[in-house]
């Protein structure tokens, strides 16, 4: 069996008895319907003898198997729709919460990055879905086939015999179109991701869009990615189609030869008019389930490649791995220390050999010129990835000993690109710790200087932010994470060029907060205006992932060196 498969079966064994009811239901109407087309033979040959006890025998017998076979089939795919949207609703799940917990260098470098991602927990999602609809015709046509095969050979089995020799020829069919699917579906789907990684980026981009008039460029791109899109998909339904018709024409030749034949048997006095009902019947419904078995073995052939695209993502070890048993975070600790630490995506080294002590309490500043290696320090500190060599420690403890949520409750992080949940502001404000009194909340509000602003709006704490925060102002919104970080009540702040994207005004305004929000915390902050770390304990000057210089803001002019420099750019 295909690990694939197995996989999928895995997801299903918690519906175990909603599938056995599947089983058993498909399995009735497999009977009842191979029972009734048999049963026309008998009618017929009961209506042409002109016996009217055998057929008030038969009528009552054939309308119980009806009501049987329709019973069966509404709770056959009745339980079967159903275990299909709960085994994809689970895998979605799980596939969401993967995302989360894989690292930032799996992020940053997924080829097709969000979007990509966004194509797999929908398109494969929809495939694997209706792909398990199919898996309810395992249980009935594949025993309506040979019910209605054993129809056959009970009636004529010479006959039978001979019609079976085409049965390779379809066979072969099958395979060969098997065969093209392997091929092409894992293109489908690659191109399917670049065109949903094309769409995010429009919808993402479409300020920088419409100033640059790139309206027409993005829309270009997804044509050509479209033409990819439909030249594989034309090629898909070649092979998806081609199956069909070829069986068609098999079923339909063979009516006309066999009611030759039975014309002949009939003349010699071998058979009768209801054999030749009854066969074609058993015949004419033999092609339903060939169909069907042909479709459900090309939409295996979809599946399997929609669940190894799926499981590609569940099973990546790319996570930032959890201690077996997490020691407690240290309550009184002295230190942040980093030993040694080296980091590298790939090839690329970005961190070489940093040694850095922070003290409790202190405000630390990190600057350089982009790329220096900044982000990737406080990265490091919350363990958003783990560092190649070297160690992080809170006084002796090494931070991977420690728990993720743990380490991650200790530390509070306002960034740049403020990012709100599409939500009310006081639930964004709570988001920094769901588990405290939401009595709180306008106390860190007011603090965080956006108590005001927010009693303004339409309905105050209980306003919608829209998505991403985009109801709000850049500095709004910055005040808002602020908020969110006091909240959190966190010894660790990470600032990550908290201001940096502000104009003069609403910078006063988040400044204000964010001096309230450093009050008796350890903060690291990044920042590109030297302006706004002039009062910070020790200032970390950073060059091509190596640290260069470690000072205040006085000894670092004094040496007239690589911080002297950024100072003179930034003042001339």
């Amino acid at each position: 069996m295909l690990p694939e498969i197995k996989k999928l079966l895995a997801e299903i064994k918690p519906h175990k008895k909603r599938f056995t009811v599947v089983a058993v239901t498909g399995i009735l109407n497999a009977l009842a319907t191979a029972r009734i087309a048999f049963l026309s033979k008998v009618l017929f040959d009961a209506l042409s003898a002109n016996n009217q006890e055998e057929l008030k025998r038969q009528v009552p017998f054939v309308i119980g198997l009806g009501l049987i076979q329709s019973v069966a089939r509404y709770y056959h795919l009745y339980n079967m729709n159903y275990i299909a949207e709960a085994v994809v609703s689970r895998i979605r799940e799980k596939l969401q919460y993967k995302f989360m917990k894989l690292n930032l260098s799996f992020h940053n470098t997924y080829a097709t990055g969000s979007g990509g991602l966004i194509s797999r927990i929908l398109n494969d999602i929809k495939t694997i879905q209706d792909g398990l609809r199919v898996v309810a015709d395992i249980f009935l046509y594949p025993l309506l086939l040979i019910g209605l095969i054993v129809n056959l050979v009970v009636i004529d089995w010479k006959l039978t015999l001979a019609v079976l020799i085409v049965t390779p020829l379809i066979g072969m069919i099958l395979k060969s179109v098997a065969r093209s699917m392997r091929k092409y579906i894992p293109q489908e789907r690659e191109t399917l991701e670049h065109m949903t990684s094309t769409i995010k980026e429009s919808l993402d981009g479409v300020r920088v869009i419409q100033s640059f008039n790139l309206e027409k460029d993005m829309a270009k791109r997804l044509e050509d990615e479209t033409s990819i899109f439909l030249k594989i998909r034309k090629i898909v339904f070649k092979r998806q189609e081609a199956a069909g018709p070829a069986t068609e024409f098999i079923a339909t030749a063979l009516v006309p030869l066999i009611l030759l034949y039975n014309s002949y048997e009939i003349a010699a006095g071998r058979g009768t008019a209801g054999n030749f009902i009854g066969f074609i019947a058993s015949l004419l419904m033999v092609n339903a389930p060939i169909k069907k078995i042909q479709e459900a073995y090309i939409r295996i052939q979809e599946v399997v490649i929609s669940v190894r695209r799926i499981f590609e993502i569940i099973d990546n070890p790319s996570e930032v791995p959890e201690v077996a048993n997490p020691v407690p975070f240290p309550k009184d600790w002295k230190k942040i220390t980093y030993k040694n630490v080296s980091f590298s995506y790939g090839k690329d080294l970005i961190l070489k050999n940093v040694n850095l002590e922070i003290k409790r309490g202190e405000v630390v500043a990190l600057v350089g010129s982009s790329g220096s290696g900044k982000s990737t320090i406080v990265n490091l500190l919350e363990r958003f990835f783990d560092s190649t060599s070297g160690e992080i420690l809170i006084d002796d403890v090494n931070i991977k000993d420690l728990g993720l949520k743990e380490l991650r409750r200790n530390v509070a992080l306002v960034t740049q690109d403020v990012f709100l949940f599409s939500d009310s502001i006081e639930k964004n404000i709570w988001a920094g710790d769901y588990n405290r009194d939401r009595a709180d909340i306008q106390k860190m509000a007011k603090l965080a200087n956006a108590h005001d602003f927010i009693m303004k709006t339409p309905k105050g704490y209980q306003s919608r932010v829209g998505d991403r925060g985009n109801l709000l102002s850049g500095g709004e919104k910055q005040r808002i994470s602020i908020a969110r970080a006091m909240f959190k009540d966190a010894p660790v702040l990470i600032l990550d060029e908290a201001t940096s994207a502000l104009d003069t005004a609403s910078e006063i305004e988040v400044q204000k907060g964010l001096d309230h929000l450093m009050e008796g915390r350890t903060a690291l902050v990044i920042a590109h205006r030297l302006s706004t770390i002039q009062k910070a304990d020790k200032i970390v000057v950073m060059r091509a992932g190596e640290i260069v210089e470690i000072g205040t803001h006085a000894s670092l002019l004094s040496l007239k060196g690589e911080y002297h420099n950024f100072h003179n750019l930034q003042h001339s």
